[in-house]
């Protein structure tokens, strides 16, 4: 019994843990020109009480853009506690032109839902084994029947990120992605990043310069 609910268990993590984190949808404005912007702002909206997760948010990002050629940098490296300091949305705008930011990367949790399954103890995909007699029958059908079930509890994580052009004042690009119970933040925030990197080179919202380089 021990061992049949041992596989059960470790099938069902095995089917939760892949493909963690996907873009539910994806938009970018039509007459939007790709451009290599100079200076990118990476800005987590998040309160305080999530600074770690925003933290990883913010330099996993940075780091994909840097890798493609951009200057990137993170707010809160940037502002340090300030970044949790509320300011009017103009003011905000005013300071990055004034530091020469071109572009932000927005990226916020819209929802955060728990979730609790239970599942039952005993395979009964295929009927019971008649041959071999009663006992072994018997033995059978007891393992599937009062096998005890178990409860496996999953967290999912929904995620919007936009790219804003700081003269213009636009947004020019936005992607919402899912995040199915990951295993840890940080393989949450990596693979955020990955997925909005691929998506916006894919839409030429951002080019690769180390390529258009060589």
């Amino acid at each position: 019994m021990k061992i049949t609910k041992l596989i059960m268990i470790v099938l069902a993590f095995a089917g939760l843990s892949c493909n963690a984190t996907k873009i539910t949808s994806s938009w970018k404005a039509a007459d939007l020109q790709t451009k290599p912007y100079y200076n990118v702002m990476v800005w987590g909206i998040l309160p305080k009480s999530d600074s770690t997760v925003r933290k990883q948010l913010e330099t996993h990002m940075v780091n994909d853009l840097v890798e493609k050629g951009y200057h990137a940098v993170s707010s809160i490296d940037v502002y340090q506690a300030k970044a949790y300091e509320k300011s009017s949305g103009r003011d905000i705008v005013e300071e990055f032109k004034s530091t020469g930011v071109d572009a932000v990367i927005t990226l916020v949790l819209l929802n955060k839902e728990k979730e609790e399954k239970y599942y039952p103890g005993g395979f009964f995909t295929k009927p019971v084994d008649t041959y071999g007699g009663i006992d072994k029958y018997y033995s059978q059908a007891y393992e599937r029947i009062f096998t005890p079930g178990y409860y496996i509890s999953t967290t999912d994580y929904f995620w919007e990120a936009n790219l804003f052009e700081v003269v213009a004042d636009k947004i020019v690009y936005s992607v919402r992605t899912r995040s199915f119970d990951p295993e840890s933040t940080e393989i949450l925030a990596h693979e955020n990043a990955l997925k909005i990197m691929k998506d916006m080179l894919r839409k030429k919202v951002i080019i690769d310069q180390n390529s258009t380089n060589k």
